[in-house]
């Protein structure tokens, strides 16, 4: 069989089913809850995804759509956000790839929720989902080194960033400095030599 004979067919059970979760997502709070009790349908991942047809994208980014607008309507009014931690989850659950829920997720858990913890874990998921991206270890090193003072786990992993394509210019001399405050001097000045020899320009060469 032809596989543009199961396509279309699956095409429109998924669209169907599509339609159904969209309206669920969408469908925040009863017609008579203030906006501060806006609430988000969050089914389990191991449950939704077989019925999605391998469409989990598409429903991550209506999630993460969803939270979103979830968490706008709690910043205006209790400032509590009893639902983020799990919304987050199953939209990196059903796309572990899509970096904006850890990236931002993270941001609103930490500086909005206040739950550092569930940041951090957040983050780690999304790092390990996604080993070759340079995002994830960065966010974790900037959280370590401004909000937990933890030069150590900085250190760790703005080193795993900084060996990542596509990361940032500064972050191998963050990694430098940082092997100069934790005690590794030796380390340190064999960072600094390595990227004065690598250098493209005198301005580099001068930090």
């Amino acid at each position: 069989m032809k596989q543009d004979s199961l396509t279309i067919p699956g095409l429109l059970v998924a669209s169907l089913l599509g339609s159904i979760l969209v309206a669920a997502l969408l469908e925040g709070r009863g017609a008579h809850a203030t906006l501060g009790e806006e609430r988000l349908f969050l089914p389990d991942a191991k449950y939704l995804k077989p019925i999605l047809l391998g469409f989990h994208g598409v429903a991550a980014d209506l999630l993460w759509i969803r939270t979103v607008q979830y968490v706008g309507a709690h910043v205006e009014t209790d400032r509590k956000f009893p639902q983020l931690s799990k919304a987050l989850d199953l939209a990196t659950s059903l796309d572990p790839h899509f970096l904006e829920p850890y990236r931002y997720g993270g941001l609103y858990l930490l500086y909005l929720a206040g739950q550092p913890q569930a940041a951090v874990s957040l983050l780690e998921k999304g790092a390990a989902a996604n080993p070759d991206r340079w995002e994830l270890p960065h966010d974790l090193g900037r959280y370590y080194y401004l909000e937990a003072r933890d030069d150590g786990q900085a250190l760790h992993w703005w080193e795993r960033a900084a060996k990542l394509p596509g990361r940032p210019e500064y972050l191998p001399r963050f990694v430098a400095r940082l092997y100069a405050q934790t005690g590794h001097a030796e380390m340190a000045i064999e960072l600094w030599s390595e990227l004065y020899r690598t250098a493209q320009n005198d301005f580099v060469r001068s930090l």
